[in-house]
């Protein structure tokens, strides 16, 4: 996954600190005729840490516990750790281009490694505990894993296609777009996006019998005047830049303006139901998450790039009555 924005002056905005319902709204409109109970998603901030300046973020993966955060870069050797404060570049001469991180506990975690091809399980202090080969890492943009195994999207000039772990072979959707597949990792299952010129998102894994589910298709009308003009008229513009997973509630598909610093949440339920969304205008976007430490990173940029973590919860949203537009 990559992110990318320019430097923004958000001093008086907080609208990244909460965030619309994941739960109890309509199936498939913004409106909602229920009455106010706890069905907002509140965002509080844990840490922050800087990426290096002039580093291109492919992903982030957070520990367990979510207090500490893998991340790894285009065309950078290894990956690097942040434990708070505490920032180390891990694995720079084992490892070509890391595609996809998952930790295995707080102190050991597993690499895809493009370059060479396989797995490399190695912990936080950077030593190497074993190595094997991954059938289709060699050719893979980006891997994750889930309870199953490893996810890998492959491409090439014609197509793409998502190998599934186990040797169940790969999969790929019916679609003029699947040359911009990527993945991400949702418990015993994987969510796989297109990026570019479609918002259409699956999930499939051994919680689907291995059958792809796919989310409800986004529409034009549900947007307002200007962004539902723009998805008609130029779809290109925009790309998926990730769908993480928010708790048992449902997941956010990240989307980005590539034009500008406009970015769409939008917010499903766990059947994958479109449920609303949330317009910022600021360079920002969810990268992955913890799910049982309740914690989320995102990437944001103000005067530099940086990873954030964040707590959530639900609390009760107050401020709107019955049929309100959310």
């Amino acid at each position: 996954m990559v992110f990318l924005g320019h430097p923004v002056d958000s001093s008086a905005d907080d609208s990244w600190n909460k965030v619309p319902p994941l739960a109890g709204l309509p199936a498939q409109s913004t409106e909602s005729e229920e009455s106010n109970a706890a069905d907002m998603i509140e965002l509080t901030e844990q840490m922050s840490v800087q990426i290096p300046e002039g580093r291109l973020l492919r992903g982030a993966a957070l520990s367990p516990s979510g207090e500490v955060i893998a991340a790894w870069f285009d065309a950078v050797r290894g990956i690097r750790i942040y434990d708070g404060a505490i920032a180390r570049d891990l694995l720079t001469r084992a490892l070509g281009q890391a595609i996809g991180v998952a930790f295995l506990d707080e102190t050991r975690l597993e690499v895809v490694d493009a370059v060479g091809g396989d797995v490399v399980i190695a912990d936080t202090a950077g030593n190497i505990l074993s190595r094997r080969s991954l059938s289709g890492a060699g050719e893979a943009g980006s891997a994750a894993r889930a309870a199953s195994g490893w996810f890998l999207t492959v491409s090439d000039s014609a197509s793409a296609r998502v190998q599934l772990p186990g040797g169940r072979g790969a999969w790929s959707p019916d679609s003029t777009y699947t040359a911009t597949l990527a993945v991400s990792a949702a418990g015993h299952d994987a969510i796989v996006w297109q990026s570019f010129g479609s918002f259409r998102a699956w999930r499939i894994g051994s919680g689907t019998d291995w059958v792809p589910v796919e989310f409800q298709q986004i529409t034009a009308n549900w947007f307002d005047d200007g962004i539902a003009s723009s998805l008609r008229l130029d779809p290109g513009i925009w790309s998926t830049t990730s769908v993480v997973v928010i708790g048992s509630a449902g997941y956010v598909q990240t989307v980005a303006h590539r034009g500008t610093d406009q970015r769409l949440l939008l917010w499903f339920d766990s059947r994958g139901r479109f449920r609303t969304h949330t317009t910022l205008e600021a360079p920002f976007g969810f990268v992955a998450s913890a799910a049982e430490a309740s914690t989320v990173i995102a990437v944001r940029t103000l005067n530099a790039s940086e990873l954030v973590t964040y707590s959530w919860e639900s609390v009760q949203d107050s401020t709107r009555g019955k049929g309100e537009r959310r």
